[in-house]
């Protein structure tokens, strides 16, 4: 898979620590912007104004024919500075599409940011209209 900077159109749910896999929640839309840099992927909350907001990076880690996974890291690369660093564990899986059809992104992660541990649910796709 090669760099890419895109924007997806994101279904975010809810979910619990002890099973973050099982939405708890209703579906939220929102905008993420998704960017590959080598084998670093960033994932950047966008405002309904598109300015950008919290960043989780997850590092790649298995190669498939039409997938590749990435693990969600709680600290960031030491070569890398960012204040809008977001700590999380989980596992982020971005599908590379037959020619003509939008990538799709698959997330499933937890966080302790707010002091409680939560669970949360990524079913992004490609916004075809503004990829880069």
């Amino acid at each position: 898979m090669v760099d890419f900077s895109i924007r997806m159109k994101n279904k975010l749910r809810f979910s619990t620590c002890d099973a973050p896999h099982v939405p708890t929640s209703k579906t939220h839309e929102e905008i993420i912007l998704v960017e590959l840099r080598g084998d670093l992927l960033m994932i950047t909350a966008l405002g309904a104004d598109g300015s950008p907001g919290s960043r989780v990076y997850a590092q790649r880690t298995i190669d498939l024919p039409e997938t590749s996974l990435f693990m969600i890291l709680p600290e960031l690369p030491s070569h890398v500075r960012d204040g809008a660093f977001f700590p999380a564990l989980g596992t982020v899986a971005i599908l590379e599409p037959p020619p003509g059809q939008q990538r799709r992104l698959r997330a499933i992660g937890t966080d302790n940011n707010s002091g409680q541990c939560h669970g949360w649910i990524f079913d992004a796709i490609e916004d075809a209209s503004s990829s880069n």
